[in-house]
């Protein structure tokens, strides 16, 4: 064979061997499609204001250290280790009311009055998030830690107002106002767990706390004359932990 048939025939091994090792380089590295989720979770919402702060009660008002919620949550896992996602907690307790600030006979019998009409829907306190999370996946199992911010409804915002006169005595007036929603940071870890292609066990643990914090507000007037005015804040409402869990399902083909 001439010398030249042999160069010719050692290209044409070497490109064999490249194309094939090329082809299983390719074959081996991992593919990553861009999945959604979404996820139902049930569970405690775990309230850690501080008790021992009387103001917080006696001013602000409280309510239950234990009460149920529905959380439900979309995740996009947008690349092979980030993802990002969005929530919404629905939680459900009654408002124990301030023992600092007496409401007047008529504001209490609409207060009361609406809870009672309304029913469940005024226990309601809504709350949102939304974050970035980093993926760990092994097996059936997956661990997403995350990091987002939020609007927590703690207490409804209050502006209430009741006056007293007496013949031609000055009119004396008092007004209350509150307002404890505010901006909330949130650190939570969600657990996965594949029951089939299309759906997970899903276990979720979020802690959360206030950016800002809760004011409330006392101001006395006489005949239209601001005479004593108390404000309030405290940034110790609105620290909590929610414990859910429930059930996901993957969105678009698998």
């Amino acid at each position: 064979m001439k010398p030249l048939h042999y160069s010719k025939l050692l290209i044409f091994a070497s490109t064999l061997v490249f194309s094939s090792a090329k082809a299983q380089n390719l074959d081996s590295k991992p593919t990553f499609k861009s999945r959604f989720k979404l996820d139902f979770t049930v569970g405690p919402n775990f309230d850690f204001t501080s008790r021992t702060d009387t103001k917080n009660p006696a001013i602000f008002g409280s309510r239950p250290a234990v009460s149920p919620f529905l959380g439900v949550r979309a995740t996009h896992l947008f690349s092979s280790r980030f993802g990002w996602y969005a929530g919404i907690n629905v939680n459900y307790y009654k408002e124990i009311k301030p023992t600092g600030y007496k409401q007047s006979i008529i504001e209490s019998f609409f207060e009361d009055f609406g809870n009672a009409f309304l029913g469940p829907i005024s226990y309601v306190k809504p709350s949102v998030e939304i974050g970035a999370l980093y993926r760990i996946e092994y097996g059936n199992w997956s661990i997403y830690p995350s990091l987002g911010i939020g609007y927590d409804t703690y207490l409804a915002d209050k502006d209430s107002y009741k006056w007293k006169k007496t013949g031609n005595a000055p009119k004396e007036e008092l007004t209350y106002e509150r307002n404890s929603s505010f901006l909330t940071t949130h650190i939570g870890l969600s657990t996965n767990y594949q029951l089939s292609r299309k759906t997970y066990l899903a276990l979720n643990a979020r802690y959360h706390h206030p950016l800002q914090a809760a004011t409330a507000h006392l101001i006395e007037t006489t005949d239209g004359v601001e005479t004593s005015r108390f404000d309030f804040r405290s940034k110790g409402i609105g620290r909590g932990v929610f414990l859910g869990i429930g059930f996901g399902v993957l969105l678009g083909k698998i």
